[in-house]
């Protein structure tokens, strides 16, 4: 019997030494594709939340370019208009701010972004917008009381207006500001969805 006994135990033991490592194998194969899972879990997340983000910030972004692509293309026309005839040009540069067409473009441009915000952005873009309607106001002055004239028929150099000018640099700072609430705008709604 003892022999018996022996073969038996033996037995078992054969079998748990070959079990054991079948066992930790298993294990560390499901532990391994459970760490690989979360590991995709975590990488699709992150891309959804990416995605979200671009698409929340889109809109944003095609109406600030918008604007500034309008605004610059007045500016590109104002330049246009002064160097494409003879005379002081001021004349040229009120058709081209009392295009129907571009005025219309640009009040639609303004009230997007209007509505889209925030405040920094929306006082850049009514910078621009005012220095637009101050320039058309001295333009058309200027132009009404002939004063141009006198100065041309005299010899007298009619320098651009400095508002054609000065238009650069509000048309900056309207960039200035849609970059930083792009990025702020950006940063806070990442934020909030990783705090969900």
């Amino acid at each position: 019997m003892s022999e018996q006994w022996a073969g038996v135990v033996g037995a078992v033991a054969g079998g748990v030494l070959a079990g054991v490592p079948a066992l930790l194998g298993a294990w560390w194969s499901r532990r391994s594709q459970r760490e690989q899972i979360r590991g995709q879990q975590v990488l699709m997340a992150g891309q959804l939340q990416s995605a979200q983000l671009l698409q929340v910030m889109e809109p944003r972004r095609r109406v600030y370019g918008d604007f500034i692509a309008t605004v610059h293309h007045v500016r590109t026309k104002l330049f246009e208009a002064w160097r494409s005839g003879p005379g002081d040009g001021h004349g040229r540069l009120l058709l081209v701010l009392e295009d129907e067409e571009l005025s219309e473009r640009l009040e639609r441009v303004r009230a997007q972004v209007a509505l889209e915000g925030p405040e920094a952005v929306v006082e850049a873009a009514e910078s621009v917008m005012d220095l637009l309607s101050a320039t058309h106001a001295r333009i058309a002055s200027l132009v009404e009381s002939g004063i141009l004239d006198e100065f041309a028929a005299a010899g007298e150099e009619i320098p651009l207006p400095p508002e054609v000018v000065e238009l650069k640099q509000r048309l900056d700072r309207m960039i200035t500001a849609a970059r930083e609430a792009l990025a702020q705008y950006g940063a806070a709604a990442l934020l909030s969805s990783e705090h969900r």
